[in-house]
């Protein structure tokens, strides 16, 4: 089983240098794209800094689609394949800065990417509030993984565990108020090892494990590792 580490672009290479030295026991990372439809540096740039410095990791590169059109989404499949990440597409948060191109679902996305870029790993989001019919027709898509939002171990999808990547939020006292405003599930420090068994012994393809922008906790999640 994989497990990602959640790393939030930084604005000085400096910075995200030093926390990915710090953070290297994590098999790879995933990287989100302006988070709540803020500006932020390209999770592309921020992949090709990972490469120079652990060139094996497993790289998961969050695409939004409020942003973007086929030409773009074609792009991005053969610069995936050019530089060895995985791409994750998101219809993400509307954008605070300019207008919403709308245009592209996440099932149109990953179409076009695969027909671009031959073996390219690209992916999309599923979120557990969604009701079990939901939830099993858009795992039914061929896509070759799905990231988990609202995760909850839920017995009735395991049979689909070898593609799915769930988010585990963990709570800190520097994110509790940043977790409670997502309205999400989450779990104390303490718990994670004994999620992250239950996972693997159910055959999950990997978990990203997310501080919501703590490092200092990743960090400590690193050494457990």
């Amino acid at each position: 089983m994989l497990l990602l580490a959640e790393l939030h672009p930084k604005t000085k290479r400096e910075k995200l240098t030093r926390l990915i030295s710090e953070i290297s026991n994590f098999d790879g990372y995933d990287i989100p794209h302006s988070a709540l439809g803020l500006p932020a540096v390209l999770p592309m740039a921020v992949a090709e800094t990972i490469r120079g410095q652990q060139p094996d990791k497993t790289i998961i590169v969050n695409q939004r689609l409020y942003d973007v059109n086929e030409l773009f989404v074609a792009s991005l499949a053969l610069t995936a394949k050019y530089t060895d990440f995985w791409i994750a597409f998101t219809r993400g948060d509307r954008p605070r800065f300019g207008r919403a191109v709308e245009f592209l679902a996440s099932e149109d996305a990953v179409k076009i990417a695969k027909a671009y870029a031959e073996n390219v790993r690209v992916g999309m989001m599923v979120s557990m509030r969604k009701s079990l019919e939901e939830l099993r027709q858009r795992l039914s898509f061929p896509a070759d993984f799905f990231l988990v939002l609202n995760f909850r171990d839920e017995a009735s999808l395991r049979d689909r565990a070898a593609k799915l990547i769930p988010y585990l939020l963990v709570e800190t006292e520097r994110n509790r108020e940043t977790l409670k405003s997502l309205n999400q599930p989450g779990l104390k420090e303490s718990e994670l090892d004994d999620q992250l068994s239950s996972l693997e012994s159910q055959g999950f393809l990997g978990v990203i494990i997310s501080t919501l922008g703590d490092d200092d906790a990743l960090r400590r999640t690193a050494k457990r590792i």
